[in-house]
């Protein structure tokens, strides 16, 4: 299924530089927007290609949500009314959850390993 582009809203990835529109699993974090492949890479980079198991279980719930976040983008485009007012609400729900998760990611990054992420 194609994922109709939502009122035009994009972003530049700081990583690879390319275009980020809606619809992609992407993320944010202190530098600015970033594809979530992208934030993997970084990610991966920053630890060697040795990522911690407590990085890497914040990183797969991360996921989980962002993957949350693009399936009910999806069912937005769906349906009207009252069950896609009820989606939006769900979805800022899972956006907040995943912003608290990378705050709490770049946090333990930073204070156990000294890693900025």
């Amino acid at each position: 299924m194609s994922i109709k582009p939502a009122q035009g809203r994009t972003w530049k990835c700081y990583f690879c530089g390319s275009e980020i529109v809606e619809g992609q699993r992407f993320t944010f974090t202190s530098r600015g927007p970033i594809h979530w492949g992208c934030f993997r890479v970084e990610v991966a980079n920053a630890f060697n290609n040795r990522i911690p198991e407590d990085i890497e279980v914040l990183l797969e719930l991360v996921d989980y949500l962002n993957e949350g976040i693009v399936k009910i983008k999806e069912g937005e485009y769906r349906v009207n009314g009252d069950l896609q007012q009820s989606l939006i609400n769900r979805r800022k729900m899972l956006e907040a959850e995943a912003a608290k998760l990378m705050k709490e990611l770049s946090t333990l990054a930073q204070s156990k390993y000294n890693v900025a992420i």
